[in-house]
């Protein structure tokens, strides 16, 4: 985009300045590759969340929000059958209050179901009301199927006092009415 600026005298002369206005990157989300780990990790505990189990988790998948290169976000799963825990989601802070934490979510959530999971699970301390407005509500940690119950975040990392939340996810729009139809 070109933007006229200021004019500027010189020498009797009246010059007329160019600022040319360069759009800022879009950020781009995708799945995790084995070298993102250690931008997430550092991203993770400047935000104070678990780190400690990440190379160790079984069925581990991340999604980063990267921008000009650099893992600006993340957020993850393990998944444990039809139900997957939802693992931290961060954001760097330059990159915060833009929406995009939701951007990440939604594509975490489309992304699992249409791999077949059917329920997300999270535990956390500080970010209630930000899953509250992305559809997930409180249950009782005794609800949670046992295997998600086994996980280093329900065992250890997260403490007893952590809110444990969930969200069904509908089905994949392939399987909806098309499905339906087809089977009838």
């Amino acid at each position: 985009m070109l933007r006229t600026g200021s004019e500027k005298r010189t020498e009797g002369r009246t010059a007329r300045l160019l600022c040319v206005v360069m759009p800022s990157p879009q950020p781009a989300i995708r799945p995790g590759r084995p070298g993102d780990l250690a931008a997430v990790t550092v991203l993770l505990k400047g935000a104070r969340l678990p780190t400690e189990d990440l190379t160790t988790a079984p069925d581990l998948h991340l999604w980063v929000l990267e921008v000009e290169g650099d893992v600006v976000g993340a957020i993850g799963i393990e998944r444990f059958g039809a139900s997957a825990l939802l693992r931290s989601l961060v954001i760097a802070p330059a990159y915060q209050r833009r929406g995009l934490g939701n951007r990440l979510v939604a594509q975490l959530e489309q992304d699992v179901q249409d791999k077949g999971v059917g329920q997300l699970i999270l535990l956390t301390e500080t970010a209630e009301s930000f899953f509250r407005r992305n559809g997930y509500e409180v249950i009782d940690r005794r609800s949670v199927p046992e295997e998600v119950t086994q996980s280093a975040e329900f065992r250890s990392l997260c403490p007893a006092s952590a809110v444990c939340m969930a969200k069904a996810l509908n089905q994949p729009i392939s399987r909806r009415k098309s499905d339906v139809r087809a089977s009838v």
